[in-house]
C-alpha cells in the first residue's frame, strides 16, 4: 500500500506539473504572437520561455520517474498471483474481484480433468509437502467426471500479515458445485500475496464436503509460513 500512496502522490504532481507546463506554452505563445506583432512584452516573453523549458524539463523526469515506479509495481507482481496482464488493474481489483477470477480459474483446471493442470492451482509448498495430494486431485477430477453445471463462489474472509513495509495476503473463500449427480461445497485457503516466501502462492489448504456434510478429503498445508 506504500508504493501505491507513494506511485499516487507522484502522479498527481506529474499531472500538476504538466498542467502548468500546458499553460505556460499558451501563454508563451500568446506574448509570443504579440511581441511578434506589436513589439511588446519581450522580457515576459522571454521568462516565460524561459521558465516553460524549465518545467518542461522538469516534466520529462517526473514522468520517467513514474513510469519506472509503474515497472517495479510490475516486477512486484512475482510475489502475487497474477491475475490480469496489466499489472495496474490488478492492483486496483477488489478482494471480490479477485476471488471471483481466481474461482474460475480453479473451476476451469478442475474441468480440463488434467492432473498436472489441476495440481498447478496448489502451491508449490503443498506440492512438495503434503502426503495426501493425490487423494485430493483425483477426487477432484472425479467430481469433474460427474459433469459440473453449476458453480457458485463465495469470499468467507482475509488475511494480511504485515512485517517492515511488506504484507502478506490470504483469502479464504468457498465453491459450491452442483453436478449431474451431486453437490459438493469445496472450501479453500489461498496465498495472493506473500513476499516472504512465493512457494506458498496458490492453495495451501481445501477441504471438500459432500450435500451430506460429509468430509471426503482434507489437503492442508502445515509448513505453511
Amino acid at each position: 500500500m506504500g508504493d501505491l500512496v507513494s506511485v499516487g502522490i507522484l502522479g498527481i504532481l506529474t499531472i500538476i506539473f504538466i498542467v502548468i507546463t500546458i499553460s505556460l506554452i499558451v501563454l508563451t505563445i500568446v506574448f509570443g504572437i504579440i511581441r511578434a506583432v506589436k513589439k511588446k512584452f519581450k522580457k515576459t516573453f522571454v521568462t516565460l520561455l524561459i521558465v516553460m523549458i524549465l518545467f518542461g524539463v522538469v516534466d520529462f523526469f517526473m514522468i520517467s520517474n513514474l513510469i519506472d515506479n509503474f515497472n517495479k509495481m510490475g516486477k512486484q507482481e512475482i510475489d502475487k498471483v497474477i491475475l490480469s496482464d496489466n499489472p495496474i488493474k490488478q492492483l486496483f481489483m477488489s478482494d471480490e474481484e479477485k476471488i471471483e477470477i481466481i474461482s474460475d480459474n480453479i473451476i476451469k483446471s478442475i474441468k480440463t480433468k488434467d492432473y498436472e493442470t489441476i495440481k498447478n492451482i496448489f502451491s508449490k509448498d503443498t506440492i512438495e509437502n503434503v502426503q495426501n495430494l493425490d487423494e485430493g486431485i483425483n477426487e477432484l477430477i472425479n467430481i469433474s467426471n460427474e459433469g459440473i453445471i453449476n458453480v457458485e463462489s463465495k469470499m468467507n474472509g482475509s488475511e494480511t500479515h504485515w512485517d517492515n513495509g511488506e504484507h502478506s495476503k490470504t483469502y479464504r473463500f468457498s465453491c459450491d458445485l452442483t453436478t449431474n449427480t451431486k453437490e459438493y461445497s469445496i472450501g479453500f485457503i489461498y496465498d495472493y500475496e506473500n513476499p516472504f516466501n512465493n512457494r506458498t502462492l496458490g492453495i495451501n489448504r481445501m477441504i471438500i464436503i459432500d450435500e451430506n456434510k460429509n468430509t471426503i478429503v482434507l489437503i492442508e498445508n502445515s509448513n505453511e509460513n
